[in-house]
């Protein structure tokens, strides 16, 4: 048997290791700006990215499937973005990973599609490092963690409905439009229940830029064009890999620990990708 891994997936391993690094970088800025007011920075500054250098097709298809899946986004986002405030980085991320295990589920009840043998038991490698991947001493399960769980339901639904839509119309409108119709909510949000009453500290300007030009408009243009080259269980597998850079980046710049469980964790997590990709 052959490992297979192809430039598709490894794009999106890349993809992935961004969005690793969004959750240590999130956590400090929102020390100082409300969480829907750093939403919508981050989606401002990704749809500046994308009506710049993105070629858009205004059709009707592509900007309903786009809002649809922004809805995902947004909700799934704020979510995870609140959720932080409570939890720890390298905890949301463990919990956010959830997803590999909720994705074949979505698949099958909305699309009728089984997943192979060798993703299911990747699956389940998987699962078992993403749990080996939280930390006993992180006081239970709290309403961070509660909240980051829901997020979890709905990035899963992001993906599964990514794969389908992007398989059938331009990717490249369908997730501009995913940004455009976050940035709007964003900002209805953040305009209801928010003072803006912050300063653009440089902690918070390199958190908008990381977000919105890499982890944003970078990272889902690259989900949107090759997501559609996979199967979205295996696509949930390469997605599982976030909480281990989240750890590894938590560690590097929050300092927080790095448990000796939490690597095999990690490799556990790796070796689940593997066996997926035969």
């Amino acid at each position: 048997m052959k490992i297979k891994l192809t430039k598709a997936e490894i794009i999106l391993i890349f993809a992935t290791l961004i969005w690793g690094l969004t959750f240590p970088v999130i956590k400090g800025a929102l020390k100082g700006i409300p969480p829907f007011a750093f939403l919508t920075l981050r989606f401002l500054l990704a749809s500046f990215v994308i009506i710049f250098f993105v070629n858009l097709k205004i059709k009707k298809e592509n900007i309903k499937w786009g809002i649809i899946i922004g809805i995902f986004l947004f909700t799934g986002l704020s979510l995870q973005t609140i959720g932080l405030i409570y939890t720890t980085a390298s905890r949301s991320g463990f919990i956010t990973s959830f997803l590999v295990f909720l994705i074949p589920i979505f698949d099958y009840l909305i699309f009728k599609k089984k997943p192979t043998k060798y993703a299911i038991l990747g699956v389940i490698t998987t699962t078992i490092g993403l749990y080996l991947l939280s930390s006993p001493k992180g006081g239970g399960f709290n309403f961070g963690d509660f909240l980051t769980f829901l997020s979890a339901i709905l990035f899963a639904l992001q993906v599964v409905f990514i794969e389908y839509s992007t398989s059938r119309y331009d990717e490249n409108t369908i997730v501009s439009f995913e940004i455009f119709s976050s940035l709007l909510f964003s900002l209805l949000v953040s305009g209801s229940f928010e003072k803006w009453q912050f300063k653009l500290s440089p902690e918070i300007i390199l958190a908008v830029i990381i977000t919105g030009v890499f982890a944003t408009s970078l990272a889902f243009i690259m989900q949107g064009k090759y997501q559609k080259e996979t199967t979205s269980t295996k696509a949930g597998i390469i997605y599982s890999l976030e909480p281990v850079f989240a750890l590894i980046f938590s560690f590097l710049i929050l300092g927080e620990t790095m448990p000796e469980r939490g690597l095999i964790g990690g490799f556990l997590v790796f070796l689940g990708l593997i066996i997926s990709s035969f």
